[in-house]
């Protein structure tokens, strides 16, 4: 969950869990539909959808999870763990937060449309009851990742408030489809907008609430352009992004495919950070994410298998 790039766990534990292309689990089962629809909950820029999980005591909890493109593992917090049964290994700290891998896979699925889990990036949060940010609206007992959900073909219809999941294959997109290069081991999935003339890199970011640049695109745009809106740390809805955030910023206009976008609110991270070490988990360099003040204007569909991006505006 690319909640802030330089604090939050979920991000890092794509680089501390392996990754594995093969073997996954948890969830399969014969006779599943190739499609399902779902209620999706926005709070705060933030898609959430109810999953229904089955642990190691066999008892079924509906819980509420935050569906994150850019998120590393599959993230429980304590309480639901230990509500399904799950045990955890060795702890492991980072960035202040406290986590460990869970011994047991639970089965997990979206209305009746089983997920595959990988065992080895099923992770618990220790005391932590909520996977969203302490300034951001809502309340999230886990987190739905990118490496899961590229399995599939998405569909985040915000204006419409509908998830759907899907089998390769199985939904018919509509409209103009644009490029959509998808990791092969984090599942990110990139895409790229127009600002200044200039086409720009960006993590395609479901789990973050505000977009994100690197500081240096972002000082390269006020030298420029010194009447764009400018302030330092976040400011109005770049609050609920929650870790670091060093100035905002209010772009006047940018292009998406061929969608304009006006008054594109950013946020900058440190020089690095994208350019650096995100870059390194894409499949080619970005300059920063694209996020749920952007995503929720359309209906966002993601063809994984086809790595294909369809947007549709109300």
């Amino acid at each position: 969950m690319l909640v802030s790039v330089s604090s939050d766990i979920a991000v890092a534990l794509s680089l501390l869990l392996p990754i594995q292309v093969a073997g996954q689990s948890g969830g399969t089962s014969t006779g599943a539909p190739n499609q399902v629809t779902v209620p999706l909950k926005v709070e705060g820029n933030r898609p959430l959808v109810e999953l229904t999980l089955v642990g190691a005591n066999g008892t079924p909890k509906k819980a509420t999870f935050l569906v994150d493109s850019g998120g590393g593992g599959f993230i429980l917090v304590e309480s639901l763990a230990k509500d399904l049964g799950i045990e955890w290994g060795e702890t492991m700290k980072e960035e202040g937060e406290e986590f460990a891998r869970a011994k047991s896979t639970p089965k997990v699925a979206v209305g009746d449309f089983p997920l595959e889990l990988d065992p080895e990036r099923v992770v618990v949060v220790l005391k932590k009851d909520n996977m969203l940010p302490k300034a951001a609206p809502g309340q999230a007992d886990g987190m739905l990742p990118g490496h899961v959900i590229s399995k599939y073909h998405v569909v985040f219809d915000y204006p419409k408030e509908t998830f759907t999941i899907a089998k390769p294959g199985a939904l018919e997109s509509q409209g103009d489809a644009l490029p959509m290069p998808v990791s092969k081991k984090s599942g990110f999935p990139r895409t790229e907008i127009e600002v200044d003339g200039e086409k720009l890199g960006f993590l395609l970011d479901t789990g973050a609430s505000f977009t994100m640049v690197s500081e240096v695109l972002l000082k390269r745009w006020g030298e420029k352009h010194p009447d764009w809106p400018r302030a330092k740390g976040a400011v109005g809805e770049a609050a609920t992004l929650g870790g670091q955030t060093l100035e905002t910023m209010t772009v006047p206009k940018a292009k998406w495919g061929t969608n304009e976008i006006a008054d594109l609110g950013v946020t900058s991270q440190r020089e690095g950070t994208f350019e650096k070490w995100m870059s390194g988990m894409m499949t080619a360099p970005i300059t920063g994410s694209l996020a749920g003040n952007v995503l929720k204007r359309f209906c966002v569909d993601l063809d994984y298998p086809n790595e294909k991006l369809y947007l549709t505006a109300p």
